[in-house]
């Protein structure tokens, strides 16, 4: 190859990566399945589908969620949870196709879900946003989803009983574990933490959890081989993405179904299901 060919070349080759990166990868959705062994003996495996990070916007149509959810209702969850950002900003979707989207998995089995920094609070005021999550968690419980904010339940699920936690966001100073964890009792049933910034569960260690679920990295966005994603808002980079051992209990934190700002290279966005045991 010649240098003029080499140079010619380069203007293809940008475009042929911003293209991919921008229209691509960002709809590229990819079915992830996880085993999480958590020794509580449980009667069969739960399966539990968690998705995060839907980011409603232009970017981010909800025809796509729409995708995702149905994606995952395919893998035959026993439970499902969202763990927040349910959008980016204030506008940019309809909330009565939002509603409508999230019944797909109301309607069939029981649904959780916590709120993220995008969808208000002090993080979502200082930038201009939903100054408090009242709006999104009020059209995501019309969407038949309960929203537990710094609160917990005792469900049922496949024979086999279940507490699931719900903290507030962690940027949006809103986590109150103390709260969220006042009525779990010591009675032996899996603890289930959804959390959407997985620094969070440092103020939750204190107290009794199998399986804490995040969201908020997206995976970081941009992966780089043998290296991971450059950059993350997280301070503990070891929590970014994938399911990982704390202690004595597990975190796991989706890359995401949406994006921010359109583009994702080498990091899908995920529909994942988790096998517990």
């Amino acid at each position: 190859m010649n240098r003029r060919v080499f140079l010619y070349g380069l203007p293809t080759a940008a475009l042929s990566a911003y293209g991919y990166s921008h229209f691509v990868e960002p709809r590229w959705l990819e079915d992830t399945q996880k085993n999480v062994v958590t020794g509580r003996g449980l009667k069969r495996p739960l399966r539990v589908l968690h998705l995060s990070d839907f980011h409603a916007a232009a970017i981010v149509p909800v025809s796509f969620i729409e995708e995702a959810l149905r994606r995952g209702m395919a893998m035959k969850p026993d439970i499902v949870c969202f763990t927040g950002d349910f959008v980016t900003t204030d506008n940019d979707f309809d909330p009565a196709r939002y509603e409508s989207v999230l019944q797909m998995c109301s309607s069939v089995c029981p649904t959780f879900a916590v709120v993220g920094n995008h969808d208000g609070g002090a993080w979502s005021a200082r930038a201009g946003w939903f100054p408090t999550s009242t709006y999104i968690r009020q059209l995501v419980t019309r969407g038949g989803v309960r929203v537990l904010h710094n609160d917990a339940v005792k469900i049922e699920v496949a024979g086999t009983p279940l507490w699931v936690v719900g903290v507030g966001d962690w940027w949006s100073d809103e986590l109150r574990a103390p709260l969220a964890f006042a009525n779990v009792k010591n009675d032996g049933a899996p603890v289930l933490l959804l959390n959407h910034n997985p620094d969070g569960k440092e103020d939750c260690k204190l107290f009794r959890w199998d399986l804490m679920l995040s969201g908020h990295t997206h995976g970081g966005q941009v992966m780089i081989p043998f290296y991971g994603p450059p950059i993350v808002p997280v301070l503990d980079k070891r929590y970014a993405v994938g399911l990982n051992r704390f202690e004595d209990r597990w975190v796991h934190t989706t890359r995401g179904v949406g994006n921010i700002l359109g583009f994702r290279v080498n990091c899908r966005p995920e529909v994942s299901l988790l096998i517990v045991t």
